[in-house]
């Protein structure tokens, strides 16, 4: 006998006060019900009502097992009732990993302001620079979704494009003023160049759009690092020329401290990307805050464009995908 429909049976008998009522109640037979209140005794060892035939006592342990079916009862509800919740909206914990450069920079006023909006989530971020190997990644690490710039593909992954992100390139005056200034993209090629790595499938390439068509130009890198951050003190430090995100370095190119190389030269812009492993229902939390955070980005000017595909309108991304910093 199903133990849950015995234990609904014996609670609907005592609220009730009736086996008739109780029957009639569950669309059960007299018969059946009262097979289910003996057969739960006999399993319990114990005696749960007694009986006559005109009214219906609790024992006292009867009166213990009430207790427990109805607090078993309430925490089936309730933990359903959560279960529905987190379909319909957004609960329990996100935990997500973001580039150092772009979460300290940016994503810290988007996240509180989310946090703001749904008081019921709660929210876990990290800054690192990590290699995205797929699917397994996201278990192996307990997290929801990944943000990253230009990774390569992978059918075990989801990914929405969230912005288009402009990069700079740009050096120090000092640099400048020892090096000299290049003058088209090929000079690039007898300068010292900071590599940012793990930011395209070429990181020795750097890729240029002008009036006259794309062109790219191998750079001979005598710093690297796949953090913006760091490529950004190295620039002015005068180490060389780097080419990063615009977020980075946007201060420094207003204060005069790093300036615009190449400026008649536009870098192509590279997208902001929310990764999450590719399941037959995306969880609630993640679609909520990848809408938010295309939104906020695009209401937020920092050198990027904003880029907000209609949910559903999402890519598959690469095998190795790697966060670029």
């Amino acid at each position: 006998m199903d133990r849950f429909r015995v234990m609904e049976s014996f609670v609907r008998v005592v609220r009730a006060g009736s086996f008739t009522v109780a029957a009639s109640q569950l669309g059960l037979s007299r018969a059946l019900l009262s097979r289910h209140i003996l057969e739960l005794e006999t399993r319990l060892g114990v005696r749960l009502l007694n009986r006559t035939t005109r009214s219906l006592n609790l024992t006292e342990e009867g009166r213990t097992y009430l207790d427990f079916c109805e607090r078993l009862f309430r925490d089936i509800e309730t933990s359903e009732r959560a279960i529905v919740d987190a379909k319909s909206q957004p609960v329990g914990m996100l935990r997500l990993a973001a580039p150092k450069s772009f979460g300290t920079a940016h994503l810290a006023d988007a996240i509180i302001a989310f946090a703001k909006l749904y008081p019921r989530l709660r929210v876990s971020l990290s800054h690192e620079n990590v290699s995205l190997r797929g699917s397994h990644y996201f278990i192996e690490r307990g997290l929801d979704l990944v943000l990253c710039i230009a990774p390569r593909s992978s059918a075990a992954t989801t990914g929405r494009e969230i912005a288009m992100l402009d990069w700079s390139t740009c050096a120090s005056p000092d640099y400048l003023t020892r090096a000299g200034r290049p003058a088209a993209p090929a000079d690039l090629a007898r300068h010292a160049c900071l590599v940012h790595l793990n930011a395209s499938s070429n990181d020795y390439v750097w890729h240029f759009d002008s009036g006259k068509g794309a062109m790219s130009v191998k750079v001979p890198g005598v710093f690297h690092s796949n953090s913006a951050l760091t490529l950004r003190k190295a620039a002015l430090a005068g180490l060389g020329i780097a080419q990063v995100p615009h977020y980075a370095v946007a201060d420094d190119l207003e204060r005069g401290s790093l300036v615009p190389v190449l400026p008649r030269y536009r870098v192509p812009a590279r997208p902001l990307l929310a990764i999450y492993p590719q399941t037959a229902s995306t969880p609630r939390k993640v679609e909520a805050f990848v809408d938010f955070l295309a939104a906020w980005m695009a209401g937020n000017e920092f050198g990027g464009r904003s880029s907000s595909p209609r949910p559903g309108k999402s890519r598959s991304i690469s095998r190795s995908m790697r966060l670029a910093s």
